[in-house]
């Protein structure tokens, strides 16, 4: 099967969509298939890569078009990709297109009636509702575009196309990890040197971009409450993201008198994760809201003791083979509870049995439920049957 992936980011650019087409690009080829990714060009990348049946096309050249004079860049900013994708495309007929936002829908419309084949969606924009004309944009992604099948990541992604599309055009397959990539065994040395840790420091880390529902205030608030010696480091960048909230952050790391202890590190691509979670003692996740949650897998993969907000995404990685969230996973609190999060910090640090005991349970918990493998064992089987 020859599978087209178009996708508006791509490792090494951070966030759950770019996370979820890694792994399923990974996870296909392993499998045998052809998997082309059409996606943006970031710094530092080149144009072109291929390994084994993996390829990787960065379209770059839409951004001369926007700027040039004898162009509409209205027109552009529509069509622009489509010269540029049909050169990334020559001698190469897929079977399927994989649309992994609602702006590549579009496109990838274009593209399966062109070519006559099958279009599936796998939608991660968390609440576009809440964006102009958001409402409209998801009706056109899921009922106007019309993909024949749409992929739900979790319960709350279904939920959403439900409103729009029959179930019988919609998957609920919940978003894997690698769980050899993300392994209790990798080494933490290079990233606690990196950050100056003594013997004996505590480190916490939470993974996640600088956004505002990624509950960042309130875990330095909540970590400002913790005694020393403890750091806190925030991996995220504004890529899709608040530079607004950012400053916040900055300016509340200073505020609080704690610019010693919190670092915030801009510069930690996903390929590097998996390393910095095996540096830390405890993570944790304080969003406000999620769709699922991939950092909290990671991290659960990686076997690390965890701290996360009860909210829908994250009750609904704990309860997955139970009738209800399961204990024993993970500390769960209150969003916006800065002094419940400072207690399961602070308990958690003073506590190395606890640590030990969550981080091997939810090890287990994601080898069972949220494993790449479970994943693409069930991707495949749907692409397979679109295809067919």
């Amino acid at each position: 099967m020859r599978v087209l992936l178009l996708t508006s980011g791509f490792p090494p650019t951070t966030g759950g969509a770019e996370s979820y087409a890694s792994v399923l690009a990974e996870g296909l080829t392993s499998r045998g298939h052809d998997v082309m990714v059409v996606t943006d060009r970031v710094a530092g990348t080149s144009l072109t890569a291929e390994r084994d049946r993996l390829r990787v096309r960065r379209l770059s050249e839409y951004r001369e078009l926007l700027t040039d004079p004898s162009k509409l860049p209205w027109e552009q900013m529509v069509f622009g990709l489509l010269p540029e994708l049909a050169r990334a495309l020559a001698g190469w007929f897929p079977d399927v297109v994989v649309a992994n936002n609602l702006e590549t829908t579009v496109l990838g419309r274009i593209v399966a009636s062109e070519l006559d084949i099958p279009l599936v969606g796998s939608y991660h924009e968390h609440k576009p509702e809440t964006e102009p004309f958001g409402r409209g944009k998801i009706a056109l992604g899921y009922r106007s575009l019309a993909p024949d099948l749409v992929l739900a990541g979790s319960e709350y992604y279904r939920a959403r196309a439900a409103k729009l599309l029959p179930p019988e055009r919609i998957r609920l397959i919940h978003h894997g990890v690698d769980t050899e990539l993300f392994h209790p065994s990798r080494d933490g040395g290079p990233f606690r040197r990196r950050y100056g840790l003594g013997d004996g420091e505590f480190l916490f880390v939470t993974v996640g971009r600088l956004k505002e529902r990624k509950g960042h205030l309130g875990l330095v608030r909540a970590f400002a409450r913790v005694e020393e010696p403890a750091r806190l480091v925030i991996a995220g960048t504004v890529s899709s993201a608040s530079t607004q909230y950012a400053g916040a952050l900055e300016a509340e790391v200073d505020r609080l008198g704690v610019r010693g202890r919190v670092m915030i590190d801009r510069e930690v691509d996903h390929s590097r994760v998996p390393d910095l979670l095996a540096a830390a003692d405890t993570v944790a996740q304080p969003s406000l809201s999620e769709g699922l949650g991939l950092a909290l897998l990671e991290a659960m993969s990686s076997g690390r003791p965890a701290v996360a907000t009860r909210i829908g995404g994250f009750t609904e990685i704990l309860a997955a083979g139970a009738a209800g969230p399961r204990a024993g996973l993970v500390e769960l609190v209150d969003p916006d509870d800065a002094e419940g999060l400072a207690g399961a910090l602070r308990r958690l640090r003073a506590d190395a049995e606890l640590r030990s005991r969550l981080g091997a349970a939810a090890r287990g918990h994601v080898v069972k439920h949220f494993s790449q493998t479970v994943m693409i064992d069930r991707t495949e089987q749907v692409l397979h049957e679109v295809v067919g």
